[in-house]
């Protein structure tokens, strides 16, 4: 009994620790700015004008909430919220399964057996040029803290979990994507006077495909993967 008692101590101890948040620096923000100022470029030369009319409003909406809304993690109240730019996700840490650091990228494994990965900060070789920090580490540490600490103050008094079926919408987002870049790829145009410019539309087409049939691929092989694991249990 006293063990139990020091054990649910520091359980509500550590889940009374205070809100923690990191956000990212401007420079991520800019770099976003200038990546969609280069699509949508792109999308003006090379694309029908129905098409890069509406690729251009969805690129400059992006570029400005990442400018003016910066990526950040808080944890807070038991929450674990991950805002990139406009889109802001909240995972409740009770959920929280699993905690991975890959490379500079946090993967949140959840207990409904899907994930959510995300990057603090430095993604690439440019970002170490723009001298963006990385801090997965330190994310990484302390969301898996408080995910150990919520489960332990939860596992006397919790119910036993009901199992949850397993959410496609990541999947079916990612397989979205998929389309839309093989969409992409073939109303690209390729023929111009110029041969510089039809070598470089096709650049752009190969690139829209290549990356579409990959990222599908991705989705079907992942969906396959955890159906069979699914089955298996």
């Amino acid at each position: 009994m006293p063990e139990s008692v020091a054990a649910e101590d520091r359980a509500e101890s550590a889940a009374a620790a205070p809100a923690e948040h990191w956000r990212a620096p401007a420079a991520l923000g800019l770099k976003s700015l200038a990546g969609s100022c280069i699509g949508i470029v792109i999308a003006a030369v090379f694309f029908p004008l129905w098409v890069a009319v509406p690729v251009a409003v969805v690129l400059a909406v992006w570029a400005a909430g990442m400018c003016v809304r910066r990526p950040a993690v808080t944890l807070d109240s038991g929450t674990l919220t991950v805002r990139l730019g406009a889109v802001t996700r909240r995972v409740p840490l009770e959920e929280v399964e699993a905690v991975v650091l890959e490379q500079g990228k946090v993967l949140i494994g959840k207990t409904d057996k899907t994930a959510l990965s995300f990057y603090a900060w430095r993604k690439s070789k440019l970002d170490s040029w723009l001298k963006v920090p990385d801090i997965s580490g330190d994310v990484a540490h302390a969301i898996s803290r408080a995910a150990t600490a919520a489960a332990a103050k939860n596992v006397t008094d919790a119910p036993a979990p009901r199992p949850k079926k397993r959410q496609a919408s990541p999947l079916l987002a990612l397989a979205c994507a998929g389309v839309l870049e093989i969409a992409a790829a073939i109303i690209t145009r390729v023929s111009w006077p110029s041969p510089a410019m039809t070598v470089l539309g096709v650049i752009v087409a190969l690139a829209f495909g290549f990356t579409g049939v990959g990222t599908l691929v991705f989705t079907f092989w992942t969906f396959l993967t955890g159906t069979r694991r699914k089955t298996a249990a």
